[in-house]
């Protein structure tokens, strides 16, 4: 299996079997004119899991101790791991000419995507749910439209959405701990886990454009898109020792704890409800 040509056929294709696929069957990482460069407006996706204009909200804490609300939060984050999918595998075919050590980098996160989504939907369906079974949003993927260098995808998704997603996976483990759902918790933690290492692997390409720590943060803010600010990088509550195990340094984590505007998410009360 050729790696352009699997990531091509994960956005090509609308079934969730094609979105994933075994990608350990890849064994030709060269080049190939026929997936030349290539930006997807959307990915696309079968009827049933297709994106939709329809807004939920995502349950608030009280909710949580609901099946229903507990089938919904699930529905929500098994969505950010298929759309995950989907932008790592765009970026492939948006850089073809990078390095073949950051292709494979790439390849690896997809298939912890892949496992998260999995573990996820293992859950919706000991529930009785199914995935598909709530509106989905692209709100993540429409970020890619502001991504036009592959040091820009590194800013935008490892050290902003995943980064973020160490706040949030760290809020929730201790939400379900706290609710009885050790299953949930530990899942959790297996995401927290696996997303300190896809932020590693954004931080150290970055890092490689620049001459000292001080510099990332300077570059990570110089590389966000407008209005995106470094805000988006943070969640309910801040993960410094994750922060850490990802190799971020004391100079950008303190940058990053203490940067503030008026971005909502950081400053919503009612989120703990």
């Amino acid at each position: 299996m050729n790696v352009f040509e699997a990531a091509y056929e994960i956005l090509s294709n609308g079934d969730l079997e094609s979105k994933l696929t075994n990608l350990d069957k890849i064994d030709d990482w060269e080049y190939r004119s026929s997936v030349n460069s290539i930006r997807f407006v959307q990915p696309i996706r079968n009827k049933k899991i297709k994106f939709s204009d329809k807004q939920l909200k995502f349950p608030k804490k009280g909710r949580l101790k609901t099946k229903e609300g507990k089938v919904l939060a699930l529905h929500f984050f098994a969505n950010h791991e298929l759309l995950a999918i989907e932008m790592m595998a765009q970026s492939i075919l948006l850089f073809p000419d990078i390095p073949k050590g950051e292709l494979k980098k790439i390849v690896a996160t997809i298939k912890d995507e892949q496992k998260h989504f999995k573990m996820y939907v293992e859950k919706l369906n000991l529930w009785g749910a199914n995935f598909g079974d709530y509106p989905v949003n692209s709100f993540f993927w429409n970020q890619m439209k502001t991504v036009t260098t592959f040091e820009d995808f590194y800013a935008v998704i490892a050290l902003t959405f995943e980064q973020a997603n160490l706040d949030f996976a760290l809020y929730y483990r201790d939400l379900f701990l706290e609710l009885g759902e050790d299953e949930l918790g530990e899942l959790f933690q297996v995401i927290c886990d696996d997303e300190i290492s896809h932020v590693a692997r954004g931080q150290k390409y970055l890092r490689k454009q620049i001459s000292s720590d001080e510099e990332l943060w300077d570059y990570y803010c110089k590389l966000l898109p407008k209005p995106m600010t470094p805000n988006r990088a943070k969640g309910i509550v801040f993960n410094e020792d994750a922060r850490v195990k990802a190799g971020l340094g004391k100079f950008y984590i303190d940058k990053l704890k203490n940067y503030s505007d008026d971005f909502q998410v950081t400053q919503r009360k009612q989120w703990k409800r």
